[in-house]
């Protein structure tokens, strides 16, 4: 809701790239923040090891992928909600 409330606030101060950086990374943080918590929790419920590691290649991954958008600077420009 933050990341989506920072958007708004950007697009409305004319598409203002500072803001709508801050809101993509906003947005990054959260994802990273859930798919952190949920490779904890599942480890925590079933006591699998391997989780732990899915988790991680899931983080990284996600990390690839914003940073090859972050370079050719679609995370600003391609909103993609």
């Amino acid at each position: 809701m933050l990341a989506a409330a920072k958007r708004r606030v950007g697009d409305a101060l004319g598409g203002d790239r500072l803001v709508l950086a801050d809101a993509a990374q906003t947005r990054i943080c959260a994802l990273l923040s859930i798919s952190t918590l949920l490779g904890l929790g599942l480890y925590a419920l079933t006591g699998a090891t391997w989780l732990d590691p899915v988790a991680g290649f899931v983080i990284a991954a996600f990390a690839i992928h914003e940073g090859r958008e972050a370079w050719e600077g679609e995370l600003v420009d391609g909103h993609d909600d």
